[in-house]
């Protein structure tokens, strides 16, 4: 398969996805976010989660607050 038949095949779901306020690249990201819900469900404080998950996932802690943010923004399909 080529660039211009994948992009042919997947048309739809890349026109949804460059509406979207996030990136392909940030697929990366999707089990530090399960791991901040589930912290904040548990009832841990923020700060508290941001520090375990910067040192578990070695990312900064802004780019955690980055991630929730795009995250968390409602989108309409």
């Amino acid at each position: 398969m080529n660039a211009y038949e994948f992009l042919a095949t997947h048309k739809g779901v890349l026109e949804q996805l460059a509406k979207l306020p996030v990136s392909p690249s940030d697929v990366k990201y999707l089990e530090l976010y399960k791991d901040y819900e589930r912290f904040l469900r548990e009832g841990h404080k923020k700060m508290y989660i941001l520090q375990y998950l910067s040192d578990e996932y070695k990312v900064d802690e802004r780019t955690i607050y980055r991630i929730v943010n795009k995250f968390s923004t409602e989108v309409e399909v």
